[in-house]
């Protein structure tokens, strides 16, 4: 049974070293400042050595190690954690020590520290046992303490107590109304069923007169699993007169003996003592298989994370190499879609570049009305314009051209918007790869910034040939409008049989000699009405003519675009850098001095330090596990 407690004590010695958070099983001791907590561990450990004063004395938590020597002449001696060098015989100057620690630890202004303070006490007569004291729960700021005194030690109380490997020690006075006591509504509050939770009654001997605790140490008041131990410990004027604890504990005895004899073998400090010892080591015994696996995860987690961070003794230059083809390989992956780590709550990488083909410039392009500021009045003076001072028996083929010219022209900007979208989408792709742990620039500031550097470039200067060749596409589609496509739509146009442009040219307006013939038929006002009429349904024909010819041809131009800007994108911008990325970051970054390169931070310095204390002291835990006999698990 000793052996598992002084495992366990192995390990807090190990994790307070490490910094490591593990739940690791213990008795954590709550209560108010009137409680007698300080009382409760002194007479536990047969010492009086616990600072006393006004207001919280306890500002840090206070974990005491007995541990039993074997040698019966061995000297009873206690060592700080903090300092191994000390060995402290006298326990008077224990306290003193305590204290300075804390102001150490917690400052001069009465604040809380969850930093804790290790103590062993080594004695022959101890069996072993782990107690962490923690601060007393107060309600009102006293002298210069903190106005949040009361959440600062709730909060570190909390803290403790939730730990579920942890034996809840709840100290309270006989003497106050139970259904107020504030150590049983905390340890309720994070162990609602009582199962880690053991009750200490104190001051059972200041109950008023004609009152009896009996139903409290029958378990008729207070709902917990792991019994209610009552101990009288010493009064405040028996610690003033200097009382000793050996005395203490024999007029406790003769207190149980008269008042509750039917049951004072259950209750009393050295009842408690190995009640408690007896549930902490049945308590380790469940506890230590998860304890073991969340040790060894914990050290699978950190020898990873150390092992990320690179060995110190690799080549430099032959590392320079690899991170250079990691980045190279990591930004292609992305952009082609067979990266290992695929993204499920958003669209990255080349599936972004593909959605701004397929669906912001598609549909930017679709929502481009082919007529779009085309009025019938500027497409008649636009013909009109055309023709000169000659009348007009022809629609001018120049309008057409010239209008549709114009609505060309408004697709340029959608176009080199998209270029910029896409650069835009690996500019993110270089953040990405520059900041990827599995790539490891972020353990060289320098070299990350020049990688940045050098692929930025390289964007850039691409960026304006993509632009270039996207422009240069448009003009192309301005220099020849060509009539004769095959998709050109000059049929139908005005409801009759296919004929060729120059033919529907040919018959697209009538001659007015029409009028000249019925002239003598009909009167001259007459003739006038007919002759308006006449002239408005060949502007009419005329405007709806070069708008299904805008609108026919517009689309063929609208749809070529719409296929040829993404290729041109990704041959000219997207899949040379994807070619050239890897001898391009070889050629830069191997111009200057590589060892420069590789100089790597001082957080990475000092986590791979830190990792490497730790892993060690991970390591030991897990020995110490392992070599648990089989007969005491």
């Amino acid at each position: 049974m000793n052996e598992l407690v002084e495992i366990v004590n192995q390990l807090q010695d190990v994790f307070q070293v490490s910094g490591q958070v593990v739940d690791l099983p213990q008795v954590v001791v709550i209560g108010s400042q009137s409680a007698g907590k300080s009382s409760v561990l002194e007479h536990l450990v047969g010492k009086s050595f616990l600072p006393r004063g006004v207001g919280v004395v306890t500002r840090c938590p206070l974990v005491l190690q007995l541990l039993h020597s074997s040698t019966e002449l061995a000297e009873e001696y206690a060592i700080f954690q903090h300092d191994q060098t000390k060995v402290f015989t006298d326990f008077d100057l224990i306290s003193a020590e305590i204290l300075d620690q804390t102001v150490k630890l917690a400052g001069s202004n009465k604040g809380i520290c969850n930093v804790p303070i290790t103590l062993k006490i080594y004695s022959n007569s101890f069996l072993n046992l782990t107690l962490v004291d923690l601060p007393g729960l107060t309600k009102i700021p006293v002298g210069d303490q903190p106005d949040d005194i009361e959440n600062q030690t709730r909060d570190l109380l909390l803290e403790y107590s939730r730990n579920p490997n942890s034996i809840i020690l709840a100290v309270t006075p006989a003497n106050a109304d139970l259904t107020t006591s504030e150590s049983l509504a905390l340890a309720l509050e994070v162990d609602p069923e009582g199962k880690r939770t053991l009750a200490v009654i104190t001051k059972l001997d200041l109950m008023d007169e004609g009152t009896d605790a009996w139903d409290i140490l029958s378990g008729k008041i207070i709902p917990v699993k792991l019994g209610i131990i009552g101990v009288v410990n010493r009064s405040q004027r028996d610690i003033m007169e200097n009382k000793s604890l050996k005395e203490a504990l024999k007029q406790e005895k003769k207190f149980f003996h008269e008042n509750y004899k039917a049951i004072e073998r259950f209750h009393g400090t050295p009842y408690l003592t190995k009640t408690v010892q007896r549930i902490l080591t049945e308590h380790i015994k469940s506890c230590l298989p998860k304890l073991k696996t969340n040790i060894k995860d914990k050290l699978s987690k950190n020898q990873e994370e150390l092992k990320a961070l690179g060995d110190v003794s690799l080549d430099k230059p032959l590392l320079l190499i690899d991170i250079i083809s990691k980045f190279s390989r990591t930004f292609c992956s992305i952009i082609k879609g067979d990266t290992e780590n695929i993204q499920t709550t958003e669209l990255s990488g080349g599936a972004r570049i593909n959605s701004v083909f397929q669906k912001s410039f598609a549909q930017a392009l679709r929502k481009i009305d082919a007529l779009s500021g085309l009025s019938e009045e500027a497409i008649l003076t636009a013909t009109q314009n055309a023709s000169g001072v000659s009348p007009g028996l022809f629609v001018p083929e120049v309008t057409f051209q010239l209008l549709v010219k114009q609505q060309i022209q408004r697709l340029r900007p959608h176009c080199l918007r998209c270029v910029d979208h896409v650069n835009e989408e690996l500019c993110r792709i270089v953040q990405t790869c520059a900041y990827d742990p599995l790539i490891g620039l972020e353990k060289y500031p320098i070299l990350q910034k020049e990688v940045i550097h050098v692929v930025t470039e390289l964007l850039r200067s691409r960026l304006s040939i993509a632009n270039q060749m996207v422009d240069n596409f448009i003009d192309v589609q301005l220099a020849y409008i060509n009539t004769k496509h095959p998709n050109f739509d000059t049929n139908h146009v005005s409801g009759e049989e296919p004929i060729a442009l120059e033919e529907k040219n040919c018959i697209a307006r009538k001659p007015k000699v029409k009028f000249s013939e019925k002239k003598e038929e009909i009167s001259e006002k007459e003739g006038e009405i007919l002759e308006k009429k006449e002239e408005i349904s060949e502007a009419n024909r005329d405007y709806q003519l070069i708008q299904k010819l805008i609108q026919s041809y517009f689309s063929i131009v609208q749809i070529s675009v719409q296929d040829t800007v993404p290729k041109i994108i990704m041959h000219s911008f997207v899949n040379f850098v994807i070619e050239r990325l890897h001898s391009e970051l070889i050629a830069q970054l191997y111009k200057g001095n590589t060892s420069n390169l590789m100089k790597e931070s001082q957080d990475v310095v000092e986590k791979r330090q830190d990792l490497v204390t730790l892993v060690a002291q991970l390591e030991k835990a897990y020995g110490i596990l392992t070599s648990i006999k089989p007969s005491t698990k």
